[in-house]
C-alpha cells in the first residue's frame, strides 16, 4: 500500500500553535513564580532576575497569542517581540550575577543593539508577520549563541548546571536559526508547491523545540544552587570551622582509606591554656589559626591534617619513613618556634609545640595515633618544644 505526498501530509503530526502558546505562557509563568519563591527563601538576586525574565517572556507570548483576536499590532507585535527578546538578556544578567562576573548590567548593553533593531523592524513591518519572524528568530538565535560563547569562556563548565546551560543555548541558537530559515523560505515562496504545507508545519516545530530547550534551561540555576548548597553542607560537615582543616570525624574517615607505609604526627601547642587565660580567647583563636596555617604550609597535597580538639592536631604522611617524618616534624617545630601572634593588647605571643611521631602501616592508623600521642606527652614531660619518636626513652 502506498501513499502520495498529500497522504503523507495528512498523516503527519501538526502542532497546534495556540496550544503551544498557551503551554508556554503557563510554563514560564509557573517557573517565574517558582524562582520568586526560591528568591524569598535564599535571598539571592539571581533568582529574582530570572523570575522577572520568565514573567516578561510569558507576557510577550500573551501578546503574541492575542494578536489574532485583538489586533493592536503595536502591542501584540512590537512590544511582544521585545519582551520575548528581553528574556535572554535577563538570563545572561542572571548568570553574571550568580557567578560574580563584574557589572551584570552589561548584559543590557550587549542586548541593546538587538532590541533596538527588532523594535525598528517590528514597527515598520508589523503587518508582515513572516518578515518579523525571520528577524526576531535570527536576533534571538544570535543572542543565545552569544550566551553559549560567554558561558564556555567565562563560567565553570565543571558544574552540571553550566553544561546544561551551554548545551541548551547552542541548541536554542541552532533551532532559532532554523526557524528564521523556514520563515524566509515561506516569505519568498522558495519551496515547491507540494512542500509548502510541510514547511509551514516546520515553522511550528521549530517554535516547539525552542520552547522545550528554554524550559530545560530554566532548571539550570536551581540545579546549580542545590549543587552548591550540598557542596557547602558537605564542606561544613567535614572541616573545623575555625581552622578550615579536617575535623576529627572526617580525619578518621579519610585515614581509613590510606594504605601502605605511613608516618603519623601528633602535635599539641605548649602552654596554650595559659595563653587563653592571659590574653583571652580571641588571641587563643588567632594562635590556633596561625598554627593551622603553618601546618598546611609544611605539608604536601596528599598529606592528611586534622584538628583533634582544642590545640591538638594530627598529621598522616603517606609513604614517609622514620627519617623523613622526623625531618618534617622538626621543620614544623622550628617554624612554630619562630612564629609570633599579636594579642589584642599588642603583646607578641610566642609559640612552641610538642610533637610525637610514629611509623607503621596504613591499616594501623588508630594504633599509630595512640603511639604518637604517647610520644607527644613524653615530649611534654621532657620539657616541651621538642620532637619525640614513639618508643623513644625519655
Amino acid at each position: 500500500m502506498t501513499f502520495g505526498v498529500a497522504g503523507m501530509l495528512a498523516l503527519q503530526f501538526v502542532p497546534d500553535l495556540r496550544t503551544i502558546l498557551v503551554m508556554t505562557i503557563f510554563v514560564f509563568a509557573t517557573q517565574g513564580y517558582f524562582l520568586y519563591q526560591l528568591y524569598r527563601i535564599k535571598r539571592r538576586p539571581a533568582f529574582a532576575l530570572l523570575a522577572w525574565g520568565c514573567v516578561t517572556f510569558a507576557l510577550g507570548f500573551v501578546g503574541y497569542f492575542l494578536r489574532p483576536y485583538v489586533g493592536m499590532n503595536l502591542i501584540t507585535v512590537v512590544v511582544a517581540n521585545l519582551m520575548i527578546l528581553a528574556y535572554p538578556v535577563f538570563l545572561l544578567a542572571t548568570l553574571m550575577q550568580c557567578h560574580g562576573v563584574p557589572r551584570p548590567i552589561r548584559a543590557w548593553w550587549w542586548g541593546a543593539p538587538g532590541l533596538v533593531l527588532l523594535a525598528v523592524v517590528a514597527f515598520i513591518h508589523m503587518q508582515d508577520n513572516l518578515f518579523v519572524v525571520v528577524v526576531a528568530s535570527a536576533i534571538n538565535g544570535l543572542y543565545y549563541l552569544f550566551i553559549a560563547v560567554f558561558v564556555a569562556r567565562n563560567l565553570p563548565l565543571g558544574e552540571p548546571s553550566m553544561r546544561l546551560t551551554l548545551v541548551s543555548n547552542v541548541l536554542l541558537a541552532a533551532t532559532l536559526f532554523g526557524r528564521a530559515a523556514v520563515a524566509w523560505v515561506m516569505l519568498h515562496n522558495l519551496a515547491p508547491t507540494q512542500a509548502q504545507p510541510t514547511v509551514a508545519v516546520w515553522l511550528s516545530y521549530t517554535l516547539m523545540i525552542a520552547l522545550f530547550c528554554l524550559s530545560a534551561q530554566i532548571y539550570g540555576l536551581p540545579l546549580q544552587e542545590f549543587t552548591r548548597s550540598e557542596r557547602s553542607l558537605r564542606h561544613l560537615a567535614s572541616v573545623d570551622p575555625l581552622t578550615d582543616v579536617l575535623n576529627r570525624r572526617s580525619f578518621f574517615e579519610q585515614a581509613q582509606a590510606v594504605t601502605g607505609g605511613i608516618s603519623v604526627l601528633m602535635l599539641d601547642l605548649d602552654r596554650f591554656k595559659s595563653i587563653n587565660d592571659r590574653f583571652g580567647h580571641a588571641t587563643g583563636d588567632r594562635v590556633i589559626v596561625a598554627f593551622a596555617r603553618l601546618l598546611r604550609d609544611a605539608l604536601r597535597r596528599d598529606d592528611l591534617l586534622g584538628r583533634m580538639g582544642g590545640e591538638e592536631f594530627a598529621i598522616i604522611l603517606p609513604g614517609v619513613d622514620r627519617a623523613q617524618a622526623l625531618e618534617v616534624a622538626e621543620r614544623i617545630r622550628a617554624a612554630c618556634e619562630a612564629e609570633t601572634v599579636t594579642s589584642d593588647s599588642g603583646f607578641c605571643v610566642r609559640l612552641t609545640v610538642s610533637i610525637g611521631v610514629a611509623e607503621g602501616d596504613g591499616g594501623q592508623v588508630t594504633d599509630l595515633l595512640k603511639q604518637a600521642d604517647l610520644a607527644m606527652y613524653q615530649a611534654k614531660e621532657n620539657g616541651r618544644n621538642q620532637v619525640v619518636w614513639a618508643g623513644q626513652e625519655s
